[in-house]
């Protein structure tokens, strides 16, 4: 019986940005998420930055994330996304690797 490799949910160890025991949960990006008409020019740097974020919003679906004062982060929301550090931001963009998605636009 086939089973699917590439799973639409999957569960990312996230201790190198949020410390040990920590996750995200992330749907995987589908042609659908990606491509709604809106695919930004890659020169764009703003642009980028906006499409990612925005993805995100779509694409992080759970955590068990805390702020500076250990206490849990709301579940994820574009105005949660929005108030991360950016390097909590690069780890969830890398983890998606949008980067490579971009690439493939080309």
């Amino acid at each position: 019986m086939p089973q699917r490799i590439n799973k639409l949910l999957k569960q990312i160890d996230s201790s190198e940005v949020q410390g040990e025991g920590s996750y995200v949960k992330m749907k995987a990006p589908t042609i659908g998420d990606i491509y709604d008409g809106s695919l930004p020019d890659t020169s764009d740097k703003a642009a980028n930055m906006d499409f990612a974020i925005n993805l995100l919003g779509k694409l992080v679906k759970e955590w068990n994330w805390v702020d500076d004062d250990g206490q849990p982060l709301p579940e994820p929301s574009q105005a949660v996304l929005n108030g991360l550090p950016y390097a909590e931001i690069k780890f969830l963009t890398d983890a998606l690797d949008l980067e490579g998605l971009q690439d493939q636009k080309n």
